[in-house]
């Protein structure tokens, strides 16, 4: 009888292994989705299709971007953390995802617990943009400005768990200041306010500020990483004026938890492969992102890096989850 049990196991465990294999093989059969959790327009968006037209030309299968904008990426996120583990929903995923419980205590998913990383594909840089009407010109001035008049400056973000958002957080706990959250659906519409004047201070992605910038609807007066943009080359970082301030996003792709593992690593081998194409990369750089493939147990650290950092400058900052 143990033999015949012993026998079962046994085969059950080798055809386990070929089935895992045989499953990656035939995946994907169908279209695949990628929710991206932002308005259009946005750098989640832009990243998502470039990397999913490439995507649907190597495994020749459909690759639809579809945007759920909403609750600074919740609505994207919770449909994603409930759709079928079986690799054909995606969520554009950015490191918004790791600070979301440090601003809401009522998340209806568990960021993570209930995905499954694929890996990180590209990071950017954000560009400190004003709006024209506002006298400032430098980082300095901004800072003197802001500390003159506390509470009258508004900023704009995405939402409240975007690198925007706590971002801002930061710049106002080291410096001293204080200004008025204003949030968007997506980064198209803090953009549209600072032009209008509506808005008076934005971290904005290099995608959708520079080309705003060179035409003189917006003034840029830092670049938020540790280096120059190539783009704005005589745009001194925030970290000259203010030592220690860094922030960059990076964006990559996740799958439902439970998704099979020769399935997410067939995805990621596919996404860091095309991050690696010299045209992507071209095309990547020239909207102001850097392409900088992981795989997914390297994302799944840099989620854990990512949610203790920012826990570390909410309470700084006196953020309560909501």
């Amino acid at each position: 009888m143990k033999k015949a049990m012993f026998a079962a196991l046994l085969a059950g465990a080798i055809l386990a292994v070929p089935a895992a294999s045989v499953l990656a093989q035939s995946f994907p059969s169908k279209p695949i989705r990628i929710i991206v959790a932002f308005t259009p327009g946005g750098a989640n968006d832009v990243f998502s299709r470039t990397i999913g037209q490439k995507l649907s030309e190597r495994i020749g299968q459909p690759v639809i971007i579809e945007n759920k904008p909403g609750a600074g990426g919740n609505i994207g996120a919770e449909f994603v953390a409930r759709s079928a583990p079986d690799g054909y929903t995606l969520l554009a995923a950015n490191n918004g995802l790791p600070m979301m419980p440090w601003v809401s205590k009522s998340l209806p998913f568990d960021v993570m617990k209930d995905f499954a990383p694929i890996g990180i594909g590209a990071t950017i840089s954000f560009v400190m943009v004003v709006a024209n009407k506002l006298p400032v010109k430098s980082i300095n001035e901004l800072i003197a400005y802001a500390r003159a008049n506390p509470g009258k400056l508004s900023y704009g973000t995405p939402g409240i768990a975007t690198p925007h958002y706590f971002g801002t957080e930061l710049f106002m706990n080291m410096t001293g200041t204080k200004m008025v959250h204003v949030p968007y659906k997506g980064g198209t519409g803090f953009v549209a306010a600072l032009m209008s004047g509506e808005l008076q201070v934005a971290f904005g992605a290099p995608n959708s500020s520079i080309p705003l910038i060179q035409t003189g609807k917006i003034r840029a007066i830092g670049v938020t990483g540790r280096q120059r943009l190539l783009e704005l080359k005589d745009l001194p970082t925030v970290n000259e004026s203010l030592p220690g301030f860094e922030l960059s996003a990076w964006f990559g792709l996740a799958a439902p938890a439970g998704t099979p593992d020769a399935i997410t690593d067939k995805l990621s081998d596919e996404q860091r492969a095309i991050v690696s194409l010299p045209e992507v990369r071209a095309r990547l750089a020239g909207i102001g992102f850097e392409g900088n493939p992981s795989s997914a147990a390297e994302m799944r650290r840099t989620m854990i890096a990512e949610f203790e950092k920012w826990g570390k400058v909410a309470k700084a900052a006196g953020i309560q989850p909501q």
